[in-house]
């Protein structure tokens, strides 16, 4: 509550003043906000998953031709419907880490006797993304109907 208190105070004071401030908040439960912070905060925008197309963008940032040859992002992006921004690089990190973990089986392997040198990194297969998305799970978003209904009564574009 005191920290409630002296966040309004301060932007009361920021409000106030002649400086010029751009003010950005998030919120993953904006239907729990103060109704005096929704005063205070002029902009109500409801940021919802991303769409096909900015999954296969996030996938083919992570997942260049060059680390990741023959892996086909509009694919990928088509599987990972419900998944977030961030989700979506957790996915590309989780294949990114296959190729690594082969490496680590086989120096584990060779148990010191043999010369570990030769031991290259391949690349990201589409098996390692088939892997990875057997164990990368999208953050649910339960309250999806909530989030719309928020932004119909209290939104602004």
């Amino acid at each position: 509550r005191r920290m409630k208190t002296e966040l309004l105070i301060q932007l009361d004071g920021v409000i106030s003043s002649d400086d010029q401030v751009f003010l950005l908040c998030a919120s993953n439960l904006p239907w729990d906000l103060d109704s005096a912070l929704l005063r205070r905060l002029e902009k109500r925008i409801f940021v919802p998953l991303p769409g096909p197309g900015a999954r296969e963008a996030i996938a083919s940032k992570h997942l260049t031709p060059d680390r990741a040859p023959g892996v086909d992002c509009a694919a990928v992006s088509a599987r990972t419907e419900g998944f977030s921004g961030s989700d979506m690089v957790l996915l590309c990190k989780e294949a990114a880490m296959r190729p690594l973990r082969r490496i680590m089986k086989q120096l584990e392997a060779m148990d010191g006797e043999q010369d570990g040198s030769k031991v290259r990194l391949g690349p990201v297969t589409e098996q390692d993304v088939e892997d990875a998305l057997r164990v990368t799970k999208p953050a649910q978003r339960v309250n999806d109907d909530k989030y719309i209904k928020w932004t119909g009564e209290y939104g602004s574009v």
